[in-house]
C-alpha cells in the first residue's frame, strides 16, 4: 500500500532573521536583509542563460531577486527581505518601480545623451549615467557619486558588480536604487559592442 506524499512548507533553519522565502522559476530562495553585507562587494547575478532572473547576492546569501516570465524584460517582479515591488518600462525607455498597491517608488525619465534623471516620490532627482567605459553612475546633486554598476563578463548573461559610496550604505531606500537601477541597465538598448 502507498502512502500519500505530504508537503510541508516551512522555513529553512538557515534562513536569516527578519528575512522570507520565495519560489522564483521552481526554485525556493531565502531571501536575507542587506544589513552589514552593504559593506561588502554586492553582485548581480543571472543563474541561467535565457533566464528572466537576476540575484542581488553577497557573501551573505541573496537579498533581491528580479525575474519575469514573459519574453521581453517590460516588466519584472523584484522580491526582496520584506516587500514585492513591480519593475516597468515604457516603450520609450521609461522606467519605474511600484510597491504592490501600484503606489510609484522611483522613475527614470527616458533622457538623452548618456544622462537620465532618477527621481524619488518625496521630490529628490537624482543623476544616472553612462560612462564611455561602459560602467554607469548613480550621483548626487553636486556629482558626488553615490554607486557605480560595472559590468562583468560571462556568456550570453548579464552580469554586473556593484560598488556603493559610504553615504549610500547608511540610505533607508538602498534596495530601491539597487532595484531600479539595475533594471535601468538592464532595459538600456543592446546595440552597441560590449
Amino acid at each position: 500500500m502507498r502512502r500519500p506524499r505530504v508537503i510541508v512548507h516551512a522555513p529553512r533553519a538557515d534562513a536569516a532573521p527578519g528575512g522570507r522565502e520565495v519560489e522564483v522559476h521552481g526554485e525556493v530562495h531565502a531571501l536575507a536583509p542587506l544589513g552589514d553585507a552593504v559593506n561588502g562587494p554586492l553582485h548581480w547575478q543571472q543563474p541561467a542563460v535565457f533566464r528572466r532572473e537576476w540575484r542581488l547576492v553577497s557573501d551573505r546569501g541573496v537579498h533581491l531577486i528580479l525575474h519575469g516570465r514573459r519574453i521581453t524584460r517590460r516588466k519584472l517582479e523584484a522580491e526582496t527581505a520584506g516587500a514585492t515591488w513591480t519593475l516597468s518600462r515604457s516603450w520609450l525607455g521609461e522606467v519605474s518601480l511600484a510597491d504592490a498597491e501600484g503606489r510609484e517608488l522611483a522613475s527614470i525619465p527616458h533622457g538623452m545623451l548618456w544622462r537620465w534623471r532618477f527621481e524619488l516620490p518625496n521630490g529628490t532627482t537624482l543623476a544616472w549615467r553612462r560612462h564611455w567605459s561602459g560602467d554607469h553612475t548613480l550621483e548626487d546633486a553636486e556629482g558626488h557619486e553615490l554607486l557605480r554598476i560595472v559590468r562583468r563578463f560571462a556568456f550570453f548573461r548579464f552580469q554586473a558588480t556593484v560598488e556603493l559610496a559610504d553615504a549610500t550604505r547608511r540610505r533607508d531606500d538602498l534596495l530601491v536604487l539597487l532595484a531600479a537601477t539595475f533594471y535601468a541597465w538592464l532595459s538600456e538598448p543592446r546595440g552597441y559592442g560590449h
